[in-house]
């Protein structure tokens, strides 16, 4: 594109639009915000006049027929990811979705033929991705430490989480006529959790590890409380460990260890809303040398908008592509068998032909 800012349409007003998305759009260099979709009137024009947007729509078709948005932001439940990213596709917008990229592989390779297709970029909101601390540790990985043998990944969420959240972000505007899924998506917590809160583990795990074939996983339930341990089979032939606890009697705790043929990287993940880097410890036997990047606050979210203009006005790589948010789909849905059967189970490995 030759324009040097991203006109974004914002699919959502919920709770993870007002706490995360809309305070980036406002931040984000290259990055304009210039219509607002959602069903719920009230809501639609409350958050219209505390931004200051002036294009403000309830019906979707009419929202992707605006002129003026080149990409659309969907921030809505999970099960709406994939049709409503098809539809923004078949009208020629660029689009940044919510993670995890579907609520089926299956539905998940559909919209990554739309994308192939189209040949629009779409990127999935993992934002943890661009915390700089996960960047660096990625970079590293990549540059520094050769063979990888081992790579593990804990992802621990606090019963105390509500309260700090609570304290650290503003109140939200509700609506009794939002649009909600027909069927509650916590209702079944054992998978809410694991798709809530694994989609952020497991892409790390990808991103930092590399592509995982196969995993054995168990899952042990105590009071409301779940727990997922398992042993993830690399594609390069190193082996891999995962916890996903949700919730502990403890501070919240996420972290990523990984050991390789030329040292080593340890990263210590906080949570996002307090725009604090990932702590990261490098090294590298070769020299003997430990590195550690010391990065000032920083806005994940607002990161990944400037990632996602870069890629549309630039054309940088998507970060991560639909291929990559499928891949993480495939995953889970692994997990969820081999806790099932109780045994080994491969990844499915999926992918739409370029």
């Amino acid at each position: 594109m030759s324009e040097d800012v991203l006109k974004i349409g914002l699919l959502g007003c919920g709770p993870i639009a007002q706490f995360a998305h809309l305070p980036a759009l406002a931040k984000a260099r290259r990055v304009a915000l210039r219509a607002i979709c959602d069903g719920a009137e009230d809501l639609l024009h409350a958050i219209g006049r505390r931004y200051g947007v002036q294009s403000l729509h309830q019906d979707y078709a009419a929202f992707l027929n605006d002129s003026d948005i080149d990409a659309v932001l969907i921030a809505v439940p999970d099960v709406f990811h994939v049709p409503l990213a098809c539809q923004a596709l078949a009208a020629g917008k660029h689009v940044l979705v919510e993670k995890p990229l579907g609520d089926s592989a299956d539905e998940c390779w559909e919209l990554l033929c739309a994308v192939r297709r189209t040949g629009l970029k779409l990127q999935v909101g993992n934002m943890k991705r661009h915390d700089p601390g996960i960047a660096f540790a990625h970079r590293f990985v990549r540059e520094q430490l050769g063979q990888i043998l081992s790579v593990s990944g804990w992802y621990c969420d606090s019963l105390f989480r509500p309260a700090f959240l609570e304290t650290l972000l503003p109140p939200t505007v509700t609506s009794q006529r939002a649009i909600r899924p027909s069927a509650d998506p916590k209702a079944d917590k054992r998978r809410y959790s694991l798709v809530t809160h694994g989609a952020h583990l497991l892409d790390n795990l990808r991103y930092l590890g590399g592509a995982i074939t196969g995993v054995t996983a168990r899952l042990a339930e105590k009071r409301g409380q779940h727990s997922w341990h398992g042993l993830l089979e690399f594609e390069h032939g190193g082996l891999g460990h995962f916890e996903l606890t949700v919730k502990t009697n403890a501070d919240w705790s996420e972290g990523y260890r990984i050991y390789g043929e030329h040292g080593s990287v340890e990263v210590k993940t906080f949570v996002p809303f307090y725009y604090r880097p990932s702590e990261v410890r490098a090294f590298d036997a070769r020299t003997e040398q430990w590195y550690a990047p010391l990065g000032a606050h920083s806005n994940p979210y607002k990161n990944q908008l400037e990632a996602f203009a870069r890629s549309v006005l630039d054309n940088e790589p998507v970060n991560p592509d639909a291929s990559e948010g499928l891949a993480t789909v495939c995953l889970l849905e692994a997990i969820e068998a081999s806790v099932g059967a109780g045994q080994h189970t491969e990844v499915r490995q999926m992918s739409a032909e370029p």
